[in-house]
């Protein structure tokens, strides 16, 4: 019995030490196989497939979040909510390797998210003692989640004592909102350059091809042929497809930005507009959807260029905060985009949010006042 506990804990720790290195499609049976010093045989013994092992390391990571979310205890919200925080960034500290994972199921296996989505609600329920809805679960969880991630694999330090204020007593002064501005649907498109350049069409090639069907069921012949070129073409302007993915990141970084200060108003107060830029993040990745999806891929697969993509809005909203209760601009700025990037997970790809106008409007009181009991 010793020896079969002993050959599955060697499969399982050189899969999580492959599937936390490399890519998932990358991996294959016979490399595990050979990290763990056994017979591909053997493997079949233990697992289906590649896919099985995989989600055998997610299962572990849930299991954590299930049992120490259960456990939540405390006599007031304060304290629970210091417990909830406390289990989130010690699971950076001891599951490392299976958060990794799990960025890239996160995306690749959406059921996963949905698990991890009902522990998360099930544990903010516990630390508030009551039914949490669908726009406090992303004022809280989006935030606490997007931070984490950003501390993990990011470096970007942060105080769970300065995280809990925010969460309990909100992030801008008291400020009053017309909506009908923050709404307001006369939005203007950024110029558009003629693609004339051959780098410029092979990059539109990209995001179609990679927005369509995924970074690694794209080759570079693929990418050439869309652009109407033979391959050593790609090689005159990008020495890899990573570094290809990575200047489509930084052009859709530029895009959306551009897009943002476009439409931004200056004469909305400061909660307006942050409240106008989360509805026209919204709006503009609706339309550009393949943009999303490209971006969420690039987390796991270029995490340089995604921490880019970050950092520069990161650098956006602590140069545009005012009227705000803390002043720990960067974790504020983390804080929010946390936010709206769950938001758009929600929206475009689970689908749990059908009208994020009411989202909007409920989440202004939150970055206002807080979430109590």
């Amino acid at each position: 019995m010793k020896k079969k506990t002993d050959t599955l804990d060697k499969l399982l720790e050189a899969s999580r030490d492959l599937f936390s290195k490399k890519w998932y499609e990358t991996v294959s049976v016979a490399e595990i196989c050979r990290e763990a010093g056994v017979s591909n045989g053997v493997f079949y013994r233990y697992f289906k497939n590649k896919k099985s092992i995989f989600e055998y390391q997610v299962d572990e990571l849930l299991t954590y979040f299930e049992r120490e979310f259960n456990n939540i205890r405390g006599i007031t919200a304060e304290d629970r909510l210091e417990k909830f925080l406390d289990i989130v960034i010690q699971s950076g500290d001891r599951h490392r390797q299976h958060i990794t994972i799990f960025r890239e199921a996160q995306y690749r296996f959406p059921e996963f998210e949905k698990r991890l989505r009902k522990m998360y609600i099930i544990g903010l329920s516990r630390v508030f003692n009551r039914e949490i809805s669908e726009t406090e679960y992303l004022f809280v969880a989006g935030a606490v989640r997007f931070i984490n991630i950003r501390y993990i694999f990011n470096s970007k330090e942060y105080k769970n004592e300065i995280l809990k204020n925010i969460i309990i007593n909100g992030i801008f002064e008291e400020l009053e909102v017309d909506f009908s501005k923050v709404f307001s649907e006369k939005l203007e498109e950024p110029d558009m350059i003629e693609c004339k350049t051959s780098r410029c069409k092979l990059i539109n090639a990209g995001i179609k091809l990679f927005g369509e069907k995924g970074y690694y069921n794209v080759n570079i012949y693929d990418i050439t042929k869309e652009a109407g070129y033979a391959v050593g073409t790609f090689y005159i302007y990008f020495n890899s497809k990573e570094e290809f993915l990575s200047s489509i990141v930084d052009i859709i970084s530029k895009n959306t930005r551009r897009f943002l200060s476009l439409n931004s108003k200056e004469t909305l107060n400061r909660l307006e507009k942050e409240l106008r830029g989360i509805y026209l993040f919204l709006f503009f990745f609706s339309h550009n959807k393949s943009y999303y999806e490209i971006v969420r891929e690039a987390e796991f697969v270029v995490n340089e260029s995604a921490k880019r993509y970050y950092d520069n809005f990161e650098r956006g909203y602590q140069n545009n905060l005012d009227n705000i209760k803390i002043e720990d601009k960067s974790l504020i700025a983390n804080f929010l985009m946390g936010f709206s990037h769950y938001l758009g997970i929600e929206k475009l790809f689970l689908e749990n949010v059908t009208d994020e106008k009411v989202i909007i409007k409920e989440v202004s009181d939150y970055f206002k006042n807080g979430i109590k009991e």
